[in-house]
């Protein structure tokens, strides 16, 4: 347990990464309009982003935009 903690402190710069990665794709994913994002579902892009980790908003920074 202990090594955890340890180790927290590492892993801490990658998960501030991934949380303001994942809060950029979702505030870009409200901004647009339908038309603008690929098979015009936010529900779904919204869901690959929150359930993906830092692959979700690479996928919709990378796929999900028109």
């Amino acid at each position: 347990m202990e090594g955890l903690r340890e180790n927290f402190i590492l892993f801490l710069p990658l998960l501030l990464i991934q949380l303001v990665f994942q809060i950029l794709a979702i505030v870009d994913l409200i901004k647009r309009n339908k038309e603008e994002i690929r098979w015009e579902n936010k529900i779904i892009w919204a869901i690959i982003i929150l359930a993906f980790g830092i692959l979700g908003p690479m996928a919709y920074f990378v796929f999900g935009r028109k």
